[in-house]
């Protein structure tokens, strides 16, 4: 029998430097080997039956030392998904996922709606019942393979992807690969759908060739049409109140330094509306907080860049009068069925380049008149800063004296014992008034579709890929429940993760409570002694949930000792570099 080797020597030096070749494996091999080779570090996996070929292919490579993306057993989909998240968020690369057919989809399709609607890549893949019923390799083995087979798999996430496919043949392996990282890569990002039948990846190769470097890659960052930045720095200079509203700009840290440097310089101030991520740092003098409201109503020009819904018409709109200007790289969000904003002007653009050009435009436009009207508006910035600092700081002084603990207090308190450069998961009633960041890639409110447990495995993710880094997860109860928390506590276990993972037990979820308030003010529901479908009766102990896993918990309820326990966490995460849990019961809302 001859010896296994990954690889053949090529003869041709100009080959071996373009080209790599595979002998002797099956496809499902040299799919994982074309994966690292396009720079995929990781394959979180929840198998099934459709996984034989890549099982065998992965415990091959431990002896042949062909190079394959690092398998990650994952116990649950959506945290599967999850981790490829937050990876990706941190690291900038997209990552691979895989799950069980068309059951391991559906548990996944949350986890995949909010990398959707985050704009974040994805290879995001799943077996298929095998399609012969015998005669090959792979062909169907068990009875599962007959009621899991669906007429249209990749129908169940159509929406929520970019691109799929299934791949049919060996000779389109480097081909479909290549399309898909492409496709999921080119901007705006978004995780793309590839099935893969058991019998073609089960295909045995005498060789397989593929090139070292694609040939598909993505668009070039998309510059903004000079007429259309030169007609929005001329509204901007002949605005009195121009206000910039953002939510997710802060995806790409060059894109942060642009906004923080058009804004101080020409005294422009920023809202950040249910940001997705360190848009602006928490000390800029034109951070104007997070409520859209008493800004949006004076301004006579807004600048609205990479924000889905910058405002909630039914709360407030801007004046009639306003020219309003969305500009990203998908500014009207044609992914959406409907939305309705007003937009007078739209400019498609990286951010960064965008903004960029924008200040250019405005320097070139530049006169007393103009600098009049910095002066002036950089004197109300500093103005409302100063009102605003001073309620944040009433209301933390207020929350110091309560018998209970409160969402501001937990925040305050994080955020003075954290690392600065700390990554932070918000799926919680957080605070953000309450904290202070100040590098890009610190914040993460990644539930962008509503599909709630994602911060529990995008903090794993993100820890996989800054192992140096101190990662926090703030979650709700409920979110808790949702993110298939053992699943969780079982990978950061496995993988040693220290996680710090901060429980905002307020046994509900108030979000409805709120939304439910907000339609009936004085309903049944306002006056109802228990609120149906919104409390949680039984009292949870969250803490013991790590245990199970070998981490630390801790449970408070005391304000006066929620220092002293959030300081315990901490030094268990990063003296002995394990995770750990702090269930802080508290205030709702």
């Amino acid at each position: 029998m001859m010896p296994l080797d990954p690889a053949v020597e090529q003869t041709d030096p100009v080959a071996a430097a373009t080209s790599r070749t595979l002998v002797n494996v099956t496809v499902g091999e040299a799919y994982l080997s074309l994966l690292a080779a396009r720079g995929i570090d990781y394959l979180f996996a929840n198998a099934g039956t459709d996984f034989a070929p890549l099982i065998e292919g992965f415990a091959k490579a431990q002896s042949t030392g062909i190079a394959m993306p690092t398998p990650i057993t994952v116990p649950h989909e959506n945290v599967a998904v999850a981790m490829s998240m937050g990876h990706t968020l941190v690291s900038g690369k997209p990552q691979a996922v895989m799950v069980h057919v068309n059951v391991g989809t559906a548990n996944a399709i949350c986890g995949v709606l909010n990398a959707s609607r985050l704009r974040v890549p994805m290879l995001f893949t799943a077996g298929r019942t095998p399609i012969l019923e015998s005669g090959a390799a792979g062909a169907r083995s068990g009875f599962i393979h007959w009621p899991q087979e669906m007429y249209d798999q990749a129908g169940m996430v159509r929406e929520a992807v970019k691109w799929d496919y299934e791949l049919r043949s060996p000779l389109q392996l480097e081909a479909v690969v290549d399309r898909a990282l492409s496709v999921a890569a080119n901007a705006p990002g978004g995780p793309v759908y590839l099935t893969l039948p058991r019998e073609v990846l089960a295909t045995p190769l005498e060789k397989f060739t593929f090139r070292t470097k694609p040939r598909q890659v993505c668009s070039a960052p998309v510059a903004a049409n000079p007429a259309a930045i030169d007609a929005t720095a001329r509204l901007l200079a002949n605005a009195e109140r121009p206000l910039i509203i953002t939510s997710a700009l802060g995806r790409t840290p060059s894109a942060v330094a642009a906004l923080a440097s058009l804004a101080e310089e020409f005294a422009l101030p920023v809202v950040l509306s249910n940001p997705r991520f360190m848009e602006l740092t928490s000390e800029h003098p034109m951070h104007m907080g997070f409520d859209v409201a008493p800004w949006l109503k004076q301004a006579d020009l807004v600048l609205v860049v990479e924000s889905t819904a910058p405002w909630i018409p039914d709360q407030v709109t801007p004046r009639s009068d306003a020219k309003i200007i969305h500009l990203g790289e998908a500014p009207l969000y044609e992914e959406l069925p409907m939305r309705s904003f007003a937009c007078d002007l739209a400019i498609t653009t990286e951010p960064s380049i965008g903004l960029k050009a924008l200040a250019d435009a405005l320097r070139a436009l530049s006169d007393d008149a103009m600098r009049g009207a910095i002066a002036r508006r950089r004197a109300t910035a500093q103005s409302a800063r100063q009102t605003w600092n001073a309620a944040t700081e009433a209301a933390l002084r207020e929350t110091r004296a309560a018998p209970a603990i409160t969402s501001t207090l937990v925040s305050r308190v994080l955020d003075e014992m954290r690392d600065p450069g700390s990554i932070v998961f918000k799926e919680s009633p957080l605070k953000l008034e309450q904290m202070r960041f100040t590098q890009p890639g610190t914040l993460f409110f990644a539930g962008a579709a509503g599909g709630l447990g994602w911060s529990l495995g995008a903090a794993l993710g993100a820890q996989m890929a800054a192992p140096a880094r101190e990662v926090i997860v703030t979650v709700g109860d409920g979110a808790y429940m949702f993110g298939s928390p053992l699943a969780a506590h079982y990978v950061a276990a496995e993988h040693k993760l220290p996680v710090l993972f901060v429980v905002f037990n307020n046994r509900g979820w108030h979000a409805v409570r709120r939304a439910t308030r907000g339609m009936y003010r004085d309903g049944f529901a306002a006056r109802a002694a228990v609120e149906p479908l919104t409390q949680f009766g039984p009292d949870m102990h969250f803490e013991k949930a790590v245990e199970v896993a070998g981490g630390y918990g801790e449970r408070v309820e005391a304000p006066a000792q929620l220092a002293a326990a959030l300081g315990r966490c901490f030094d268990v995460i990063r003296c002995e570099r394990r995770q750990a849990l702090l269930n802080v019961v508290c205030l709702p809302g």
